[in-house]
């Protein structure tokens, strides 16, 4: 594959019919500032490939009179020249997607064309990709200040933004106090308030002193490396990651489908932080742990980051994939595998390159479809994992034999059937048509008796009636079930082998053996009965299974009805008791007492359970012409292979379960695992599924100095071979995506706005970074030292831009009003998880208990079939509810109404930056959500339990609201309330100070 988006050489070219002269003098002036700004600034729009509004900027022949609205270039004219109408005005339609030229650019373009146009003939413009985020890396130097700014310089992050300062003339903002730097670190780093004790704590360690003016910067540190130690933080940062990558329990789209195996992933990236696992082996175990890490368990939990977002169930399960649904359906499933991919680690929008080359970045289809291929072979799906390697290594050794010896065994069927010539394909399609003739008249949904089910079918079964006293019988009739689940049809589970009884005791030490079928193979009755003459006295009846019959890959014994006749031909079994050695109870269809209900299936045409049973005796005594005991002995080693096989599969200990990538799963419907073998992936012309192109090849993205982006896979490589190759192109050294995306992200957390303004997407419609050589600094440092979050955090937190105060200053704000220089601390609302989380800790109801399944926040109904998610009827005093939030069920169609009303992340798309609104709903939701008022409850009878005096109590609920004492004026009129109107409506309100859910 050719990866160059767009490349030209310098050439010779014909111009107006001839051949145009060496460069004149005034040539010079394009050269150096005019061809400049076209390679620059127009040529990715307007080249010989993607020639926007038909012109063509590469040559003078194709610039030069050449669009197609009329004279874009008129050499001499100026006015006449379309070019520059779309160059100037308030809001310039060109360049698109990028900042408009500057006033000094347009002056020499429009100067370029009055002088004539002149434009060297042997001069051909080549696209100049320059764009900031595909530079290479390198270390910027640290910035000299002057020495006055020295002082203010704890980290090299304050040099960088200290000198964009000076140039603007502002400054830093003073030092925040104590109390401020406390609750920022903690929610900045955990997601929790301090607590009372935490803040007075940190507070006096942390407070000014005569000798030493500002915070104590030894104590600092030990705060950051407290709280970075503390299993809160993992928790903290997995939500930030979580939001990125449109983790979700559920699958989104119609049925919107649990997906109860999530949560491990989702516990994997909390650990994952805790652990401060380098961030170049956390991208490749999301991408091809299984591949990269093999027997390692995080190695398959990092895979469900390509199965976190959404997923369509009934385009997968329920529309097969050669229908056009079902083709659009996996094509956008691979399609948010690869968005998700290039999104996260390398913000990247290739996204926009799915039904035509990207508008904007140097992406073609070729190189969107070659990510698909990546892809290609895996789903989303449950997916074993061990903890101990060698388990899963036997396990997945003996599901590989197990293949195998099936295969053999229907190899060795179809050489039977093959013997059998005509003859047996008649007789088998005459069992079959008759088979669907032997319909019961009318359902009975009870169905009858049914053991427990058996791996092998000589497994002893009994059931047994109690006549309650002794009977003078005549005969014994057994009928057999009918099942209509699956087209299992008449007859299931009657008894291979089998005897019938009778005794005068329950303990059968007298029995009389009435029926003895056990030496031989019972044809199966159908919907006929099966009659037997007793002609003696007894009170009890036994049926034995000696051999049980097939189920699929089990066996099991099952009737529908037992008749007991005594001498004047009535059925004295009715309401008879049943007992068992086993039975499976799930009425109304199986259970005991439906055996003597007086309740079975009768034939719709007993004369086609006749003949179906003489034709089965005919196919029976063919196979058994053709079953050479050679076969039989092959078959008989080949079953027992199988059930060999099953023991020891049944006998590992049991693996876990996560949602995740994977090849190998139980088909579902029209979803069947592909077995590794990648799926045919072709270029989609305006991505129509029903248009396909050449064939995709698996390649990465281009970058300058490195175009060829084709990866290099050997011949007959696995499917993982192809993720391998791109984990380890997104974690190479050299990328300059991937380390400058990632601290980009970081860095947003902390201030509440990144450095490059649109985290998601570092390409011409992003916005370009405030601060690009704080930006690459930061990169190369995460990069070189550890790839370790944790020092990244503690370098961003101790230096004095993290330490400032938010206090406005009118003067700075004049010139810079959105602090996108950082002269003050943004001010920042708490987000949805941290509210409820400060409310659980500060009502004393926060269970901090770490990991597994997601507690619901809702009543679930219609599980099986389309959930519905009720939150109205969930009650918010269920204790399993008050832990963190990062481990509540998150469900996609149905979102928690008051999470959502606090802004919380869409979990169907990425959501790199949270929205900030201010609505009256939020503040309604805040006062009357059931939540609010139960946790108001619970915070009304902890401060009473706490503060001996209402004075007090209010104290202690500042305290714990907002990590300081309370004022005079506070404790008065707060009291005052209280006595007014109770301590929880109180405590209500407490809730609700701005100053609680908003941080400095």
């Amino acid at each position: 594959m050719n990866c160059l988006f767009v490349r030209f050489a310098l050439i010779a070219v014909l111009f107006c019919g001839g051949l145009v002269q060496a460069a004149e003098p005034d040539e010079t002036f394009f050269r150096q500032q005019v061809a400049p700004i076209l390679a620059g600034k127009c040529l990715r729009c307007h080249n010989d490939a993607q020639h926007g509004g038909g012109l063509s900027l590469t040559t003078a022949h194709k610039a030069i009179d050449g669009g197609d609205s009329g004279a874009s270039i008129v050499a001499g004219d100026a006015s006449a020249s379309f070019l520059l109408d779309y160059l100037v005005g308030e809001k310039p339609e060109m360049p698109k997607g990028s900042p408009p030229l500057a006033a000094e650019e347009v002056a020499d373009i429009r100067q370029w064309i009055a002088d004539g146009a002149k434009w060297p003939s042997e001069l051909q413009l080549e696209v100049k990709d320059d764009w900031w985020s595909r530079q290479p890396l390198t270390r910027p130097e640290v910035p000299a200040l002057r020495s006055e700014r020295q002082a203010s310089v704890r980290t090299p992050i304050d040099a960088f933004v200290i000198a964009q300062l000076d140039k603007r003339g502002m400054q830093l903002s003073s030092e925040a106090d104590a109390r401020t730097i406390v609750r920022r670190l903690y929610y900045d780093l955990t997601g929790l308030p301090p607590t009372p004790q935490e803040m007075r704590t940190w507070s006096q360690k942390l407070g000014e002193s005569d000798e030493t003016p500002g915070l104590n910067d030894e104590a600092y540190g030990q705060l950051v490396d407290h709280l970075l130690a503390s299993p809160r933080y993992g928790e903290r940062w997995a939500r930030h990651w979580l939001d990125v990558v449109k983790y979700a329990d559920t699958c989104g789209y119609d049925k919107d489908k649990l997906r109860q195996n999530a949560w491990p992933y989702r516990d994997y990236v909390i650990r994952s932080f805790n652990e401060d696992k380098p961030y170049a082996q956390f991208v490749q175990e999301q991408i091809a742990g299984d591949a990269l890490f093999p027997g390692q368990a995080d190695g398959i939990l990092g895979l469900g980051f390509i199965a976190a977002g959404p997923w369509d169930f009934i385009g997968h399960v329920e529309v097969p994939a050669t229908k056009i649904d079902g083709k659009n359906a996996r094509n956008l499933d691979r399609d948010e595998m690869v968005t998700n991919t290039l999104n996260t680690f390398c913000s990247v929008t290739i996204q926009c390159a799915r039904c035509h080359d990207h508008k904007f970045d140097p992406y073609t289809q070729q190189h969107y479809y070659g990510l698909q291929a990546v892809f290609a072979a895996v789903d989303r799906a449950e997916r074993v994992y061990d903890l101990d390697p060698k388990v899963q290594q036997r396990r997945q050794q003996l599901a590989t034999r197990k293949k195998e010896v099936a295969a053999q065994l229907a190899s060795l069927q179809e050489e039977i059937k093959t013997a059998g010539g005509n003859q047996l394909v008649e007789l088998r399609q005459q069992v079959e048509s008759l088979r669907s003739k032997t319909l019961p008249v009318a359902n009975v949904p009870e169905h009858g008796y049914h053991s427990q089910i058996e791996p092998t079918a000589n497994a002893a079964k009994w059931v047994q009636i109690n006549l309650e006293h002794p009977v003078e019988l005549s005969k014994i009739v057994l009928h057999p079930c009918y099942d209509d689940y699956a087209g299992i049809g008449a007859g299931f589970g009657f008894p291979v082998r089998f005897k019938i009884e009778v005794a005068a005791n329950p303990q059968f030490d007298d029995a009389e053996i009435v029926v003895d079928e056990t030496r031989h193979d019972v044809t199966n009755p159908l919907l006929g009965s099966y009659q037997a003459e007793a002609n003696r006295t007894a009170q009890f009846i036994r049926i034995t299974a000696t051999k049980l019959a097939t189920r699929q890959n089990d066996f099991i014994f099952a009737l529908s009805e037992v008749e007991v006749f005594d001498a004047a031909n009535q059925n004295v079994a009715r309401t008879s008791v049943v007992t068992s050695h086993d039975s499976i109870e799930a009425p109304p269809r199986w259970r005991r007492t439906n055996l003597v209900d007086g309740r079975w299936p009768k034939s719709l045409d007993p004369t086609a359970t006749e003949k179906l049973i003489v034709a089965r005796g005919q196919l029976a005594k063919l196979e058994g012409q053709i079953e050479t005991p050679e076969r039989i002995s092959r078959r008989d080693k080949l079953q027992a292979e199988q059930q060999r096989i099953d023991r020891e599969l049944s006998g590992l200990p049991v693996g876990r379960m996560v949602y995740a990538a994977a090849t190998q799963f139980p088909a579902q419907g029209n979803f069947k695992p592909t077995g590794g073998r990648p799926r045919d992936v072709h270029v989609l012309h305006r991505g129509n599924v029903t248009d396909p192109q050449e064939a995709a090849i698996p390649c990465a993205l281009p970058l300058p100095g490195d175009e060829d982006c084709q990866f290099s896979l050997p011949t007959g490589h696995s499917e993982a071979d192809r993720r391998a190759a791109l984990a380890k192109w997104i974690t190479a050294d050299d990328h300059p995506l991937t380390w400058r995306s990632i601290v980009n992200r970081i860095w947003q957390y902390h201030f509440d706005q990144p450095i490059a303004g649109t985290p998601n997407d570092f390409g011409r419609m992003g916005q370009e970074p405030t601060h690009p050589q704080l930006l690459d600094w930061l990169a190369v440092e995460f990069r070189d030292n550890g790839q370790s979050f944790k020092k990244l955090h503690r370098l961003i937190v101790t230096s004095s831009v993290y330490r400032q105060s938010s206090t406005h200053n009118e003067a700075n704000a004049g010139q810079d009003g959105s602090n996108q220089y950082l002269w003050r601390m943004n001010r920042r609302r708490l987000e949805a998880e941290e509210i409820r989380d400060s409310i659980l800790s500060v009502s004393g109801q926060l269970d901090l208990t770490m990991g597994g399944p997601g507690f619901y926040l809702f009543e679930l109904e219609k599980a099986e079939h389309s959930p519905h998610y009720e939150y109205h009827k969930f009650d918010p005093r269920e204790a399993a509810s008050h832990r963190r939030s990062i481990y509540r069920f998150v469900v996609r169609s149905q979102p928690d109404p008051y999470m959502t009303t606090l802004d919380c992340a869409d979990s169907s798309q990425s959501t790199p930056q949270r929205d900030e609104t201010l609505t009256a709903l939020q503040a309604l939701s805040m006062l009357n959500n059931p939540f609010q008022l139960v946790m108001a409850e619970a915070f009304a009878k902890r401060i009473e339990a706490e503060g001996e005096t209402l004075e007090k109590q209010v104290d202690r609920a500042i305290w714990l609201t907002l990590g300081r004492s309370s004022t005079e004026l506070e404790r008065r009129e707060y009291a005052t309330f209280a006595q007014q109107h109770g301590l929880i409506q109180l405590c209500r309100v407490l809730l609700n100070q701005s100053e609680f859910v908003y941080l400095d």
